[in-house]
This record gives structure tokens, sequence and C-alpha cells, in this order.
């Protein structure tokens, strides 16, 4: 666990000073949020927080001489690129959509891939020649699930630090070291980023950093965090990142009952409709990071009883239809 710990700490410290550096840079070449009437944020605000991630992250791999395959660096390049392009230029969503599917591509075609999934009776069901699009499917899934859910200061960055700290402790339970080391790095670099980017925030992941960190979340589980046991397959991670999942989910719903396109940005995400009930933006944050911290527990216990899979799944799905119902799924213009 030591080298957990020096691992976190180190990520941590280049984060922690290299955001600072990042949003000076940022400022003087135009990368910045402008306000518009979709946006929270009343101001012009840096946006290049992705690439402090990206920069720490890399680093520390070095340093740690983590396992670090030319697939993953390649892809999550690639990823990284795509969404600064994108924080730049705002590109199309076709375009930006083809950089992902390019980026992860790179990675699953020359790297891991997800071989088996649950079987809802009992047992596994391998995939074989499904295992290539099933990974991208899952990649692309948790890469937009958390550019969906950045829309208040520091709520993507502390979905994803609560996710990653899950994925770090299942892979280290499960004797994954190699997750285990990826999910600690990415702890770190997103502990040193977070206290700039929560409200009131100084500088925002922009695209580029919700893309990565949705790219490295879903690498680190098709890594291999949590391919050693038979019982768990995508059922854990998809459990633990089960609230942006949803608020995704209920946001394509919600557009395609309204005849707009599902990448149409609008003002019907849970958070929004928390900040209409009266709730200050801090007050959102924190009960979704308590939402995230709930479902991250509950993947925990599932870990060391599956025995009770049909019981906690059936909880939190009852309770997450529950949510959906009331703030997902309604007309916009009703909070």
């Amino acid at each position: 666990m030591s080298q957990m710990g020096l691992a976190i700490g180190l990520t941590f410290l280049f984060s922690l000073l290299l955001t600072p550096a990042v949003r000076i840079l940022a400022e003087r070449v135009g990368l910045v949020d402008v306000p518009n009437a979709r946006r929270i944020n009343k101001a012009a605000m840096p946006t290049g927080g992705g690439i402090a991630i990206f920069l720490s992250f890399m680093a520390a791999s070095l340093i740690m001489d983590a396992p670090m395959q030319v697939p993953l660096v390649l892809g999550g390049s690639m990823i990284l690129l795509i969404g600064i392009l994108d924080d730049y230029f705002e590109l199309q969503a076709k375009q930006k959509f083809l950089g992902q599917v390019l980026a992860v591509a790179v990675f699953v075609w020359f790297g891991p891939r997800i071989e088996f999934v649950t079987n809802p009776l009992g047992g596994m069901i391998y995939l074989s020649y499904l295992a290539v699009p099933v990974t991208m499917f899952w990649m692309l899934a948790v890469v937009n699930i958390m550019n969906f859910i950045d829309g208040l200061d520091g709520l993507s960055a502390g979905i994803a630090l609560i996710s990653s700290t899950a994925l770090l402790s299942i892979a280290f339970d499960l004797a994954r070291m190699d997750a285990a080391l990826l999910a600690a790095l990415l702890v770190g670099a997103i502990a040193g980023f977070l206290p700039y980017n929560f409200n009131p925030a100084r500088i925002y992941l922009g695209d580029a950093g919700a893309l990565f960190l949705g790219f490295m979340l879903g690498a680190v589980a098709a890594e291999g965090a949590l391919k050693g046991a038979a019982t768990i397959g995508l059922t854990i991670p998809s459990l633990i990142l089960v609230v942006p999942a949803m608020d995704t989910f209920c946001s394509i719903t919600r557009r395609m009952r309204q005849g707009t396109p599902v990448y149409q940005a609008d003002k019907g995400h849970f958070h929004h409709r928390l900040l209409a009930l009266g709730f200050s933006q801090r007050q959102v944050v924190l009960v979704l990071y308590t939402a995230s911290i709930a479902a991250a527990a509950a993947a925990l216990y599932l870990t060391r009883s599956p025995q009770h899979s049909w019981g906690v799944l059936g909880l939190v799905g009852a309770v997450l239809m529950t949510v959906a119902w009331r703030f997902g799924w309604q007309s916009q213009d009703h909070p």
C-alpha cells in the first residue's frame, strides 16, 4: 500500500503546483469558457484544468514506472487533444464524437479488452469476437457520461475522484496491482486539482479534462481492475458511475421526447433542477457527491458480498428510478 500512497502523494503535489501555472497560461492563450445562455458561470473562466491533470498523471507515471502501455498513452493523449480543440473552437458534435471513437479505437484495438460480462442468471457471458465493440461502447459511454455531468464547479472532478478511489480500493483488494497503481495516480491528480475547481472555481476542467477523466476511468476498469473476479464483470464499475450515468440517460431520454438532438445541451440535468429548487452550487455538488459515495459504497460492498447482489441492485435501482421520475424525465420547464 505504500506504493499507492506514494503515487497519490506525488501526483497530488504535481497537480497542486501545475494547476495555477496552467491557469495563467490558459488565460494568456485565450483558452477560456465564455458565459452563454446554457452556462452557469457569469464571467469568462480559464478552462485548461484537464491539461494539468494529464501532465501530472503522465509525469508521476514515469517516475513511478507505472504500467503505461503505448495504447493507453496514445489514446489518452488523443482524447485530451480532442477536448482542447473543442474548448478552443467548439467542434461540431459529429467531429467531437469521431475524435472520441478514434482515440478509443487506438486503445481498444491495441490494448486490453473486456472479455466477459455478468450473466444475470448466474456465471459469465464470454464475449469472444464481441469483445472489441463492447469495450469500445463501454469506453465511449464513460467518456460521455463524465462530459455530460460537467456542469457545476467541482462536480465532474469530484465524482471522478470518488469513482477512481473506489476503483483503487477494489483493484487493491483483488491484487490487480497494475490497475490499482493507475487508479492511485488518477486519484492524486484529481485531488490536487479539485481545490482550484471547487466552488468558487478558479479554473475549469474543460472538455479536455472531462473527456480525459472519463477515458481513464473506463481504461482502469478495462485494464484489469475488475476483470480478475468472474462474479463482478462490468456490474461494479457501472454501479460506481451510476449517478452520472443516470443523469446522462435521463438527458438523452428527455431530449428524444422533446425532439431535440441528444447532443444539444440544455438546463435539464439533475444539478440544474436542484438549483431551480433553491439549492446553492455548493449544496448541489455536495448532494451529488453524497449520492456518488453511496453508490461507490454499495459497489465495494458487493465485491465482498456478491450473494446480496440482487437486493442491493434492486434497492439502488428503485431509488434511481424515483429520482429520475422526479428530476430527470420531466420537461425542463418544470423542475
